[in-house]
């Protein structure tokens, strides 16, 4: 089969023309420059919450790739006043050295002025999709600034990996950054090619293989004690997410597109115990699992069924027979179950067991996991048939 074989119904047109334009207008707070953080069931933005500097990024990449590829040629400019709002008012004015702070009230107070590991990750994810779109010599500099700060201040020299925040870290430590760091690193490549990044990227999958791993179940757990060994007797040491399986079989198959690398044991298991323990019988992707792989928390997210469908895409492409099958069901869950409701552009972002919705508001960071889907079925040629479903 071919890519283009790839189940699709009309994600291409309602992502293409409803929800990028609606994003960017209605989902953008012109009178501050930023992106909203949150809407309402109606739509309407959702003003007393903090805005997250970690949405912002999201956001930025979203619309800075989609106007680069000309999916969204206007995204570029709700992008580029966002980023530059970023640069300004979650840091030293443009000086990045100290980090970004985690979120900031409406009116440009900080909220919270903790470094967060995971927020960082995707300044650099922004950053690198930004400076592909404009090449602007600031950006580099940004990007360098920011680098230098998670190696001084977010880095574990003596155990590899990032602590989850400064001031103050967890004593525990989690996949979930470090998985981001590496979504940066491989965007930084694309977009400096000559720079480290590569290389960067490496020692994380050296990590991942090497420490993370856990061979017995074929998963990799939420949480691991200082030093990355296994919390055998804590809770928060005793699950996985499925969405994560999926989510690091992808960035696995694309670190080994870029360095010629094989990854294919890893993402094959990683995918198989995913699929095989992570899905309940109507298709709909847990929120985690124990490690004797039975559903540790039986509700479901937006985000993991994106995350499958990226990877199904990859699988199909190399032929994978289970992959088509996976990648109906992710594509019925998310017609189903969370897009186009409550609002033509909006989405739940959680149901419980029996399909009601958990949140009474819609996250704006939920598009970049639905994007990033849509641009991995665009890539694959999955997009050209859209139009005529």
């Amino acid at each position: 089969m071919t890519a283009a074989e790839l189940p699709f119904t009309g994600f291409s047109s309602l992502m293409r023309e409803t929800m990028l334009p609606f994003w960017s207008t209605e989902g953008f707070a012109t009178g501050r420059d930023m992106f909203c953080e949150r809407l309402d069931f109606s739509g309407r933005p959702v003003d007393e919450v903090p805005h997250r500097a970690m949405v912002q990024a999201r956001q930025i990449f979203v619309f800075s790739h989609a106007a680069r590829l000309g999916v969204f040629p206007e995204g570029a400019e709700p992008a580029m006043r966002a980023l530059h709002t970023l640069l300004r008012r979650f840091c030293d004015d443009g000086d990045l050295r100290n980090g970004v702070c985690f979120s900031i009230s409406p009116s440009g107070e900080t909220v919270s002025a903790a470094r967060d590991s995971y927020t960082h990750a995707f300044i650099l994810f922004a950053l690198a999709s930004a400076h592909r779109l404009t090449g602007e010599t600031m950006l580099r500099h940004a990007i360098d600034q920011t680098v230098a700060f998670v190696d001084r201040s977010l880095t574990d020299a003596g155990q590899f990996g990032l602590y989850d925040r400064q001031p103050a870290p967890s004593r525990l430590k989690s996949q979930n950054p470090l998985m981001h760091l590496l979504e940066a690193y491989l965007s930084l490549h694309e977009a400096l090619p000559e720079g480290p990044f590569l290389d960067r990227a490496a020692a994380i999958v050296e990590h991942f293989r090497t420490r993370l791993f856990q061979d017995g179940p074929g998963a990799i757990l939420e949480h691991y004690d200082s030093d990355w060994s296994a919390l055998r007797h804590e809770p928060e040491g005793q699950f996985f997410e499925p969405g994560h399986q999926f989510e690091w079989a992808w960035l696995l198959h694309w670190y080994g597109t870029l360095s010629g690398t094989d990854q294919a044991g890893l993402t094959d298991r990683l995918w198989q115990t995913a699929c095989d323990h992570g899905l309940d019988r109507n298709g709909l992707c847990f929120d985690e699992v124990d490690i004797q792989l039975a559903p540790r928390k039986r509700s479901y997210r937006l985000w993991p069924h994106t995350e499958a469908l990226k990877a199904a895409v990859i699988r199909h492409e190399a032929g994978d027979a289970q992959a088509r099958n996976v990648a109906m069901a992710m594509t019925g869950a998310l017609d189903t179950h969370f897009l186009n409701r409550p609002f033509p552009a909006g989405w739940v972002d959680r149901v419980d067991a029996d399909r009601q919705a958990l949140v009474d508001f819609v996250p704006a960071s939920s598009l970049y996991h639905l994007y990033s889907a849509f641009s991995e079925l665009q890539r694959s040629g999955a997009a050209s048939e859209s139009s005529g479903t």
